[in-house]
């Protein structure tokens, strides 16, 4: 479904070079829940990304079923974040100004994507609170928003960045909860995390140190 093949890439500071992946491979199905672990600065997210098609690689390819993302012009890449992928950030990125309801109505690029909002609001216990702006909400609500925003258009992978970093226990269970229903239904979750509980519910884990994958299980 979508292969990450020798990806390298390096940021600059200057005259100072750091290398974010190096020559990292990682195939992921469909289906899987792959959780990707490390300390700060090992590249974590820079994979998650890559993977996203929103940082380009230095070299290598990320190959979604057999064609490599970063030789699409920009309109077809645009579409492939649109359709098939689905972000959740530890940031939420909410816009201020439009409702619950509305923020999760901004990635309907269709106007049949929505049919469902009302029913997902009601799972994730958002109902309620359809009418409320990002302020008058809980952070758990927030990121719940997010989510929903997330799989609205039932992308086929998601791809997690510390979803639960600013969640207390409670609303971090019920955050993973959702997402191993996602994958449950044919979902596939690649997932950013230093949290060995949100990890409980993934097939594979990971493990990324100075930019290497150094444990595959």
């Amino acid at each position: 479904m979508l292969g990450i093949r020798k990806v390298t890439k390096k940021y600059y500071k200057g005259a100072m070079e750091f290398t974010a992946l190096d020559n990292v491979s990682l195939e992921i199905r469909k289906g899987d829940y792959i959780v990707i672990s490390g300390p700060s600065g090992a590249g974590k997210s820079t994979l998650l990304y890559i993977a996203g098609g929103m940082i380009r690689p230095d070299s290598g390819e990320v190959l979604y079923n057999g064609g490599n993302i970063y030789n699409l012009a920009a309109k077809e890449k645009n579409e492939y974040r649109k359709k098939h992928v689905g972000f959740v950030f530890q940031q939420f990125h909410l816009m201020p100004f439009l409702t619950v309801k509305e923020n999760i109505m901004l990635a309907c690029y269709e106007k049949s994507l929505c049919a469902k909002i009302d029913t997902l609001m009601e799972q994730c216990s958002l109902t309620g609170l359809r009418d409320k702006y990002p302020s008058e909400l809980s952070v758990g609500e927030k990121q719940r928003t997010a989510f929903l925003r997330a799989i609205i258009t039932e992308p086929e992978i998601l791809l997690a960045d510390e979803p639960t970093g600013n969640l207390d226990p409670a609303n971090s269970e019920i955050l993973m909860s959702l997402m191993n229903d996602f994958n449950k239904k044919g979902g596939t979750i690649l997932l950013v995390s230093h949290s060995p509980e949100a990890s409980k519910y993934a097939q594979k884990k990971i493990s990324l140190i100075n930019g290497k994958i150094v444990i595959n299980h």
